[in-house]
């Protein structure tokens, strides 16, 4: 005989497990899970959150049975039938996950945690009209931060960049800004483009979210009185070349030395810039600009006099989906095979091993600068990206950086691909000398591989 459930009364110790899943404690969270079921081996809460934390831990199998007990216990539990729902999504299975949300809904139309999980599945398979309309109805019952962001990713994606903006500020209560402390107060003498005045800009965000805002830099010093940015120290050299009547801080402690009547995160600088594609038509190409003694040295060091040259770069290494973004240096080959180009490596983080796999499973070469440290040293990889002809890569900083110094590069993106570059187009309104090739579909590099091909 089954004991009976204790959904309407949970234990404090099973309380406690939902905690440690909530605090991201799971190790902890499962230890005393199974040690409790025992005790509680009907509590479809507990189940469910042992199904929980395998899920956030990636293991899918496991996930999906402890969930499946849960809801063997309560049928109408429909935190667990989100759960599941979510396992399908993250383990890849969008279609199924997208099944199952319209399921939840068509049986409890008011649960909003799922309405938001179906439209975040609805914008990964593309569907952003439709993603937009369950957004607005979340949002409309729970100001959720995380049900914002993504709204303003989507709107930005769509090129409705005045509403996308002005909701592009709740990027500051998700992970991972959240944790950041702001160098000064969140609240008075925020910049909102007020003229003629002593303004400092500090970086969010990685680097190459530094290097697109960077771009918003001159027409913000234009009605400035006089501007000061703290950026990532990798970029300071490069910037002070480029920008040479801007005045780049190093650290966090030179920051709080500057005078200043007004501060603003970088990210907060397209609000003010760029609230139609008509604003895009002011972007700059080729705003930094490399050292040419140092191209002329890497060139000379690498043997490059006389050759056609392409740069190549196949992954993200930090992205938060890498297999979306992300290439196999072996899906290169049919591209450049029997081509007369040297190949040069771009590509920054420890590669040695693809590249010489590569090379003895395709005969292909790609040079690997051994003066350069593609991630460290920003300043000489825009060298070595100025040596190139050409630069192809998947979405990553050397795109960025690529597109920051108007080299012609040509971009592989994935199916869903961030609201940098817009939809369905081949150009890029924040870098003028990009071309864009996107999947027809999602994992599928195919169709973009055979388009880059054929042009080159």
């Amino acid at each position: 005989m089954k004991k009976k459930s204790s959904y309407s009364k949970v234990d404090p110790q099973v309380i406690e497990v939902v905690n440690l899943a909530k605090e991201n404690k799971y190790t902890k969270a499962l230890t005393l899970g199974k040690r409790l079921l025992g005790k509680f081996e009907t509590n479809e809460v507990l189940l469910n959150t042992i199904g929980i934390v395998y899920r956030r831990q990636g293991k899918f199998k496991q996930a999906e049975f402890w969930t499946k007990r849960a809801l063997s216990l309560k049928n109408d539990f429909w935190a667990a039938h989100n759960n599941l729902a979510s396992i399908y999504y993250d383990s890849g299975d969008i279609q199924s996950s997208i099944s199952k949300y319209k399921w939840i809904l068509e049986r409890n139309p008011n649960y909003i945690e799922a309405r938001g999980n179906f439209a975040l599945a609805l914008k990964v398979t593309g569907r952003y009209e439709a993603a937009i309309v369950e957004y607005e109805r979340t949002f409309r019952v729970i100001k959720s931060s995380a049900i914002e962001f993504h709204m303003a990713a989507t709107l930005l994606t769509l090129g409705r960049f005045d509403r996308g903006w002005e909701r592009y500020k709740s990027r500051w209560a998700i992970d991972p800004l959240d944790k950041v402390l702001w160098p000064f107060e969140k609240t008075g003498n925020v910049w909102e483009g007020e003229k003629d005045k002593k303004i400092v800009l500090w970086g969010e965000q990685g680097i190459g979210d530094h290097i697109i805002f960077l771009s918003l830099v001159p027409e913000a010093f234009k009605i400035s009185k006089a501007l000061s940015v703290y950026i990532d120290q990798r970029l300071i050299s490069i910037c002070e070349r480029s920008l040479p009547d801007i005045r780049f801080l190093p650290d966090e402690k030179a920051l709080k030395k500057e005078e200043f009547d007004y501060h603003s995160p970088l990210g907060s600088l397209p609000r003010l810039f760029r609230n139609s594609e008509e604003d895009f038509k002011r972007a700059l190409k080729g705003y930094l600009k490399a050292d040419p003694k140092r191209v002329e040295l890497l060139r000379d060091e690498l043997g490059l006099k006389g050759k056609k040259v392409v740069g190549i770069s196949w992954k993200s290494v930090k992205a938060t989906n890498k297999l979306k973004k992300s290439m196999e240096l072996r899906d290169f080959c049919k591209a450049f095979k029997d081509l007369d180009i040297t190949l040069v490596n771009l590509q920054y983080g420890d590669v040695d091993k693809e590249i010489r796999e590569f090379k003895k499973e395709t005969g292909i070469e790609v040079l690997q600068c051994a003066s350069v440290d593609n991630r460290n040293d920003l300043d000489g990889l825009a060298a070595l990206i100025e040596v190139c002809d050409l630069v192809v890569s998947t979405s990553n900083v050397t795109i960025h950086l690529a597109g920051a110094l108007g080299k012609e590069t040509w971009v592989l993106l994935p199916y869903v691909a961030n609201f940098w570059w817009l939809l369905d187009r081949t150009d890029s309104i924040w870098y003028p000398s990009l071309k864009l090739y996107r999947q027809n579909k999602s994992g599928n590099w195919d169709f973009p591989i055979r388009d880059l091909t054929n042009d080159l």
